[in-house]
């Protein structure tokens, strides 16, 4: 795997890790980020661009990941939060690619 392939993913993760771990980053930002990558994933595969659709699934994985532990941390330890938060956002990478996969046979 060449770094270019794997880049966004470590920047995605980094911008992940800082923003939530802000407190002034509203619930909504994520929310949205989550729907438009997951429906631009989906618009991908219609305009034949198959080979970039890791990108927006990158994103909304790393998107999913604030979401889940900006509401986690509401209830429970952050560094806890931020842990669940990293499995929900990967589950959610795996089914989103399942999905498109299914729906686009990719």
């Amino acid at each position: 795997m060449s770094f270019v392939n794997i880049s966004p993913l470590f920047i995605a993760i980094i911008i992940g890790f800082v923003v939530s771990f802000n407190e002034n980053t509203s619930v909504k930002v994520p929310a949205i980020v989550v729907i438009i990558s997951t429906i631009i994933s989906f618009l991908f595969p219609i305009f034949n661009l198959k080979s970039w659709v890791t990108y927006p699934v990158i994103i909304s994985e790393s998107a999913m990941f604030v979401l889940a532990t900006m509401l986690l941390s509401q209830k429970m330890k952050k560094w806890l939060a931020w842990i669940l938060g990293l499995i929900v956002g990967f589950v959610w990478a795996i089914v989103l690619l399942i999905l498109l996969g299914v729906t686009f046979n990719i």
